[in-house]
């Protein structure tokens, strides 16, 4: 009895087809925007530090002594020690340096004893706004003090809200001290801590003194 060849053709047909829609290798079309984002990612953390260096590096007329010790010095913040104190790396290689800002004192971090009011909120302030910013420190009459120190105005921009010394006494978390011969701006310091404490800023309504 001889068979029929066309269920077999009709089977043979049916696995070619599948295997057709098995094996066919997908696309490797994409749009060019997934591509670039799979080869070319964009470090959009470095691009905005990279634009904010530039814009400091371009500051120029900041705020200094009278009578500088030096001229203005870019650096890079490694970290603060506390709200008035911090270690920088100078843009020009030299070693990195304490720098101890004029004008102001900030209340005291933990160390041996409990940190003073207000001490761990200046220091969080000073380290949350500078550190590893490029920033500009401007000079008084006198560059270091006793400890070796560098006495400084610390600058991120013009103006107020960029100087900050300034900054440390308008948002109430550092008091005016006046240290001679550093007293270029004793006065615009003074004024700036009475406004913080008649507005009540910062430790002038946290900290009884």
């Amino acid at each position: 009895m001889r068979t029929s060849t066309v269920p077999r053709l009709a089977v043979l047909l049916s696995l070619t087809a599948l295997c057709a829609a098995a094996c066919t290798t997908p696309s490797t079309d994409a749009p060019d925007s997934a591509v670039q984002v799979e080869d070319e990612p964009r470090d959009t953390a470095a691009e905005a530090l990279a634009a904010d260096d530039a814009r400091v590096r371009a500051l120029t007329g900041l705020p200094e002594g009278d009578a500088p010790c030096a001229p203005p010095m870019l650096a890079r913040v490694d970290y603060a020690v506390d709200g008035d104190t911090l270690y920088v790396y100078p843009d020009d290689g030299s070693p990195r340096t304490k720098v101890r800002l004029i004008g102001l004192n900030t209340p005291e971090v933990e160390h041996d004893d409990p940190a003073e009011c207000y001490g761990n909120d200046a220091w969080d302030f000073t380290q949350a706004a500078l550190t590893g910013r490029l920033v500009w420190i401007t000079f008084d009459a006198e560059c270091q003090d006793d400890y070796g120190r560098t006495l400084a105005f610390l600058h991120r921009d013009t103006g107020e809200s960029g100087f900050h010394n300034r900054r440390l006494l308008r948002e109430g978390y550092a008091t005016q001290l006046t240290v001679q011969p550093n007293d270029t701006y004793a006065s615009t310091f003074r004024a700036d801590e009475q406004a913080a404490r008649s507005d009540g800023n910062g430790l002038w309504a946290a900290c009884t003194r």
